[in-house]
This record gives structure tokens, sequence and C-alpha cells, in this order.
């Protein structure tokens, strides 16, 4: 069995797949017509699914001998961004793009199927392709979705996933344990105070003071409470009130996010949170209620599945491996698989030469030759991981 040869004859395959995925992105839970290309891919290799969630799809790929249960994690869905990368294959939905590389996520995937299911006699237990809707949607995880209704995600013993990088140069590969991915939870607050006329502030109560003392007490957490080895941020971005020069209003609304690379962090900040702004009440007499969203928790990376999948990445890139890489602050729901299963991602270099545009921008661009070494990544490690 020459599976380098294996590998690389899928490469065609998975870059017509990615590009049929990116002509027609669907933004979270919509994900129907991707669904059902995923279901006819897995129907022509003969390969049983379960669906559910609306729009996810799990296979399974049992070897010829029973053993662990490795799950293989990719997202499907799309942004609601107008595409202008003028590429041949650009999506044919207006206002919707795949501007985060799910498309080759759900490929690459779709191409390790293809491979794992022509050596399958050569496993020793069973492998899960886990093909997951809604990760964009923080309020609304498909992850969890995935995990709490799906009966293939139950019983396995460790779950991997890789995330290309516009970011990264090409050909290039990160993996590292511990965490990679901040938190990411979002939060309203409402104030109600007394309005009245901007002349005579003392005939009121102010909730656009209250307000103000709001965004500066929360940095008080971050700066004089948090563990500064411990990166945290909470961001209030949005603060409304009326519109006038000279009234004050009665209510104001502040919107923003908080991010956290430990989950023992982001467990205990809504109490904090309550806490401060219980403060800010009481000094300035307006009534503030919070509501907290959670969102998808800190990703992060087993040891024992790090060290497996950076031994599997020194062998197949040398110098182009490195475990030595800042935990980004942006977030993922396959945050969630990790909380209930030790596994990890991956982060594949996918940089095009002169696009330096970020994920999630109009003109997102990824270098499609990497795309099998995602492959190759998924089946060497469950070869190595089943077999051992």
């Amino acid at each position: 069995m020459d599976l380098d040869l294996i590998i690389k004859g899928v490469e065609e395959y998975v870059i017509e797949q990615r590009r049929y995925f990116h002509e027609n992105p669907e933004l979270s839970w919509q994900e129907f017509n991707t669904s059902k290309r995923i279901k006819e891919e897995l129907d022509k290799m003969n390969i049983p699914y379960e669906t559910g969630c609306k729009t996810a799809v799990i296979a399974s790929i049992k070897g010829k001998k029973k053993g662990k249960v490795l799950g293989i994690r990719a997202d499907i869905d799309a942004l609601p961004v107008e595409e202008k990368t003028g590429l041949s294959y650009a999506s044919k939905t207006k206002g919707v793009m795949h501007a985060c590389g799910h498309d080759a996520h759900a490929a690459i995937l779709l191409g390790t199927a293809k491979v794992l299911n022509e050596i399958k006699d050569q496993l020793s237990g069973e492998v899960r392709l886990i093909f997951q809707p809604a990760e964009e949607d923080i309020a609304h995880s498909g992850a969890k979705c995935v995990l709490e209704n799906m009966e293939l995600a139950k019983g396995i013993y460790r779950i991997i996933s890789l995330h290309v990088m516009a970011n990264v140069p090409s050909f290039k590969a990160e993996l590292k344990s511990g965490p990679v991915m901040a938190s990411s939870d979002t939060f309203d607050i409402y104030i109600t105070g007394k309005g009245g006329h901007g002349a005579m502030p003392s005939e009121a109560i102010d909730p656009v003071l209250a307000g103000s003392m709001v965004v500066s007490a929360l940095q008080t957490f971050v700066s004089r409470e948090n563990n500064p080895l411990e990166t945290s941020v909470i961001t209030v971005a949005s603060f409304n009130t009326s519109e006038s020069y000279n009234v004050i209003p009665e209510t104001a609304h502040l919107k923003g996010t908080t991010r956290n690379t430990s989950n023992v962090v982001r467990d205990g900040l809504e109490e904090k949170m309550r806490r401060i702004l219980n403060g800010v009440a009481l000094t300035t007499r307006c009534k503030i209620e919070l509501d907290y969203h959670p969102g998808s928790p800190a990703t992060i990376n087993d040891l024992e599945a790090s060290s497996l999948g950076e031994k599997i990445l020194e062998e197949m890139l040398g110098d182009g491996f490195s475990n030595h890489f800042p935990t980004l602050m942006s977030s993922e729901d396959f945050s969630r698989f990790l909380r209930e299963i030790p596994g990890c991602m991956m982060f594949l270099g996918a940089a095009v030469k002169g696009n330096e545009y970020p994920h999630h921008n109009e003109k997102f661009c990824i270098n499609e030759d990497v795309f099998i070494l995602g492959v190759e990544y998924f089946v060497k490690y469950a070869l190595a991981y089943l077999n051992n």
C-alpha cells in the first residue's frame, strides 16, 4: 500500500468539492444544499452516516478490527459577506460568502473520507467524520447541538480538526497543547435612570454617566483582578441613548463581548461583572441589568492529543511545522467538543502571496495547493492513533 500515492490521488477531488461549496455558500442553519452534497458524496463511497441538527452529517468508517473511536470535525457554514475576490468560482449567492475557509474544511474531510474508506482494512477502530453546521452562530452553536442530539457524537475517544489560515504562510502548520483560541461571550447592559433637562442634571438620574462608569469599571477586572498571564478582554462595542443635545435620557443600552484564554476565568466572569455593575448602580442611583450570553469556551488543546499531532506534522513538514505561536483571541465552537472529548485543533497555513486580506473579509482567499496536506494529516493521525 502506497499511502502517499493514495492521498495524492484525491487532490483534484478535494479542490473540485471546495469550489462547489465556495460557489454555493449557505449561512448557519441553512446549509441544506451543502449537507445534500456531502451525503451524495458519502453515498457514492458507500459510507454510512447519521443526520441531525437540521444539516449536520456524521459519517462512520469502521476498520477490520474493533478498537478506539476517533472523531474528525469540519464546519460547513458561510458568512453574510458579499464576495469581491473576482475568482472564477466566486459565490453565486448574493450577500453570502465562504470568507473563513469552511468550504475547504468540508472538502478536506470528504477527501479524508475517500482515503480512509479505501484503506479501512488497515484501521483498528472507527473514524467518525463530523460535518458540523453553524460554527459562526455564537448564540446557537452547531457543535452544541451535535454533541447533545446525535448518537454518533457519543462514545468518541479523541477528536481532531484543522483550520486553514490566510495569515500563515502556505505549507506551514501550527499545533500546540494548551489554549490556542479564546472564548467568545456577549452581553447586553440595560441602564434605567430618570430623564430630565440637560441644564438641570440634579433633577435627573443620568444613565449616560452610569454607562460611562460601567465602561471604565469593567476594565478594572482586566487590569486588577485578572491574572496578567491569562489573557482576558472585555469590550463595550455599542453605547446607545437618545440623540438629543440637551435631554438627559431615561435609558441607555450597552452591548459588548468578553474573550478569555482560560475557561476557569471565563466561567466566573459573569458573577464578577454583576458585582461591578451593582457597585455602579449603587453609586449612580440607576437600575442596571445584565443579560449575559455564553458563547464558545476557550479552545484548549489536550497535551497527549497534540503531542501525536506534532509528531506527525514534524514528519510531514520538518521546519515547516511550529508549536510556538501566539494564542488567537478569535473563537471557535470546536472548543465545545474539547470540553467533552480530549483532542486538538491544528492550523494549516494557506496564505496567498499578494493577498493580505484577513478572515471574514470580502476578498478573503486561500491557497488550494495546501488542502492535500490537511487530508494527509487527518489520515496519518487516524492510522497512528487507532493502530497504536
